[in-house]
């Protein structure tokens, strides 16, 4: 069963960015509920979250937040921390169909309305910007709990031990280059299988900074991906033909440096 959520117009969100932006986190707090006047569900799908239900993942989001300092100003030691659980939390709570989780306003509301004192201990600063609370400028990406959601929904793997290990051993940098890259983050097969030859590659050719071989890596991944039908090839095809992306990647990086 999924959940539908509630959908915050744009430009209500905005106008309620404009001011919150630059709130303290408790002020936030004073200002956040479970509901707006302006918020739609969508007609079909799922069924309607109710206010309870709303209660209870800013109750658990708050408690994430708490476990990393939470409302004291979050350490650079504890962002990594925090997104990772804070996205395995939004996966397996939300009860969220791609699809309703493609839609920004839903994202809005929760950013918005329900936890806006999250996203500005998130992101904190003089002003946090608008992106962050509604994800407007660089779509879902950047949105502080959508990013979170489609990165734990991306690498998910429900036949391991712990389904989100792939999450926890990637960094922000190596999830920036699959995330923001929509050929490859279109499709949780080729992303989880990109991020796990990625992991070998890192161990491998240990000599070759991390995120140069990512990126790198991905440019030529997404190059293949116009003569290359990745989507019906089998595991150990697929495997084999991502492991050969890390290994001419390294071989052309190494041959540039020596």
């Amino acid at each position: 069963m999924y959940w539908l959520y509630p959908r915050l117009p744009l430009p209500s969100a905005e106008a309620l960015v404009m001011k919150m932006a630059v709130l303290t986190v408790e002020e936030l707090v004073s200002l956040s509920a479970l509901t707006h006047e302006a918020v739609q569900f969508a007609p079909t799908g799922g069924n309607k979250i109710s206010s309870q239900g709303l209660g209870g993942l800013q109750e658990k989001v708050r408690d994430c937040a708490g476990q990393n300092g939470y409302p004291d100003p979050i350490t650079d030691d504890l962002l990594r921390q925090f997104d990772v659980q804070c996205g395995v939390l939004l996966h397996q709570n939300m009860y969220l169909h791609p699809s309703e989780a493609s839609h920004l306003e839903m994202w809005a509301f929760l950013g918005c309305v329900l936890l806006p004192d999250i996203v500005r201990w998130r992101f904190p600063g003089e002003r946090t910007s608008k992106e962050r609370f509604i994800g407007e400028d660089r779509g879902l990406r950047r949105n502080t709990f959508g990013r979170l959601w489609w990165r734990a929904y991306l690498l998910h793997q429900p036949n391991w031990t712990d389904p989100y290990d792939l999450f926890k051993y990637l960094f922000e940098d190596d999830l920036v280059q699959i995330t923001e890259r929509n050929s490859i983050a279109a499709s949780p097969m080729l992303a989880s299988a990109f991020c796990l030859s990625f992991l070998r590659a890192v161990e491998q050719y240990d000599s070759i900074p991390r995120r140069l071989l990512m990126r790198e890596a991905s440019k030529r991944l997404f190059r293949l991906l116009s003569m290359i039908s990745f989507e019906s090839l089998d595991e150990d095809a697929l495997r084999n033909h991502m492991d050969n992306i890390f290994e001419n990647t390294a071989e052309s990086l190494i041959s540039i440096r020596s």
